[in-house]
């Protein structure tokens, strides 16, 4: 779990250190971060979302490849109606997820603050089984170019803490790699391969990447008796990182629940049958309990000619004194909302960090508390959250309260509610009224809208 993320030039944080540690050897499970329209929320979100996205970038630009040419054998076969749909799926995965993040610049590069010349810095600091480490890229800017310029690893080795390795750039855009000896357990091919991959490709891709890729591509078994185990455990903590961004999330996948809740395709074998039963059930124990007029949803199969089976959800609904059997898809967006937030819920209880940005976008803010309330108590990794609703704020306690506060320069920083750091709350105080008064700014100081004046400057215009 992370327990602080330190950042210089990131998009609108010119320097932030936000401490998100409950004590010297654990982080807060749950942190939820207010702040006013604009203020930078999804930018904190961005920053471990960011993390996630670059361990996939070499995997990601082999898989864009490999679509690419399928996209193009698609179309000299001339296509029938069927591969005319395969072939537009195509096209809209490079353009959303092949190409902009099959690169660590593609991934970091609208990071940096806009006109800044000095470098762009992120390091994050976390925890493992009470072991404490920090990752850190540095990125630098020559004119419209950015590059990243180092990449840094400090774990536990063996019996101490310590470097893992280190990569940099020089200025005449060389490339010094340094590994710890007991990072590969002195198996030199491993080594030397990673070093000749690092001359080719890092800068591109980081380490972790390479490394990533490399593994996915390697006998399990050799990769674990040739690699340091608190690296693998470093690598696979970051890789199961889960977020929700407007336009980007990734999700773990539990065995037993299907990837896509709402509508798919799985085959006709007993295994995913059970896995379709299996969801069924899980979202039943998760949706009835919060809507007093939904009695229960379930998946309505038919078998395709391809021997496969196609689901629906659909829930039965109790509407004007009957019960209607009606799809999912026709509820509001806020209740189509929850069931997006499910998974990642379900991995922040599994263990996993989850980041997710307006965790209350179109929910009520009572479900929304419920929810809250009922994740926190079973929480076994970490949840990070922003959000607008106040009332959460009833639910937390105040260290686990975040304001981003902004400066009439537009400096920001960020603080927890504890009452260490405000000495004037006191343990009857609410401090969700106090929020909403500006005690801890963080809110919008809005002046009135003339909209009267506003049409009447258009039809002047006229």
């Amino acid at each position: 779990m992370f327990t602080r993320v330190v950042i210089d030039n990131f998009k609108s944080f010119l320097h932030l250190d936000l401490d998100l540690s409950k004590n010297r050897r654990s982080a807060k499970e749950i942190i939820a971060i207010y702040g006013e329209n604009g203020g930078g929320k999804t930018n904190l979100v961005s920053v471990f979302m960011n993390l996630a996205l670059s361990l996939q970038t070499m995997t990601n630009q082999k898989r864009s490849a490999e679509l690419q040419a399928e996209l193009m054998a698609d179309t000299d076969d001339g296509g029938d109606g069927d591969s005319l749909d395969k072939s537009q799926l195509l096209r809209e995965y490079i353009r959303t997820q092949g190409m902009p993040y099959s690169t660590i610049v593609g991934v970091f590069k609208n990071a940096y603050t806009i006109d800044e010349v000095n470098p762009m810095r992120i390091r994050y600091e976390f925890v493992i089984d009470e072991h404490k480490g920090f990752y850190e890229l540095v990125f630098k800017r020559e004119g419209d170019t950015v590059y990243l310029a180092s990449e840094e690893l400090n774990f536990l080795l063996k019996q101490s803490r310590g470097r893992m390795f280190k990569i940099s750039r020089d200025t005449n855009n060389g490339i010094t790699p340094y590994f710890s000896p007991s990072l590969f357990d002195g198996n030199m091919k491993l080594t030397d391969l990673l070093s000749d991959e690092i001359t080719r490709v890092w800068g591109k891709h980081t380490l972790l990447a390479i490394f990533n890729n490399l593994a996915g591509e390697s006998n399990e078994r050799y990769i674990q008796d040739n690699t340091n185990v608190n690296f693998l455990e470093v690598l696979n903590t970051f890789k199961r990182i889960a977020f929700r961004t407007d336009g980007v999330s990734g999700v773990n996948s539990f065995t037993g629940l299907l990837d896509d809740l709402l509508r798919g395709e799985i085959a006709d074998t007993a295994s995913e049958k059970r896995k379709l039963m299996l969801s069924q059930e899980t979202v039943n124990k998760y949706f009835v309990p919060l809507y007093s007029d939904i009695i229960n949803l379930f998946y309505k199969v038919k078998k395709d000619s391809s021997n496969k089976i196609d689901y629906v959800l659909y829930e039965k609904k109790r509407i004007g004194g009957k019960l209607v059997e009606i799809p999912f898809s026709s509820e509001s967006h806020g209740t189509r909302e929850l069931l997006g937030l499910l998974p990642l819920l379900l991995n922040a209880v599994h263990g996993e960090t989850v980041i997710i940005d307006e965790i209350d976008q179109g929910i009520h803010d009572l479900l929304i508390d419920r929810l809250i309330d009922n994740v926190k108590e079973d929480l076994r990794g970490q949840l990070i959250f922003t959000t607008h609703d106040t009332q959460v704020m009833q639910q937390l306690e105040p260290s686990s309260l975040y304001i981003i506060q902004s400066d009439v320069d537009g400096n920001k920083r960020v603080e927890a509610l504890s009452r260490a750091a405000h000495k004037g709350i006191a343990a009857h105080n609410n401090i969700q009224k106090k929020y909403i008064e500006g005690y801890f700014a963080g809110i919008p100081y809005a002046d009135d809208v003339d909209f009267e004046d506003i049409v009447r400057g258009l039809e002047v215009g006229q």
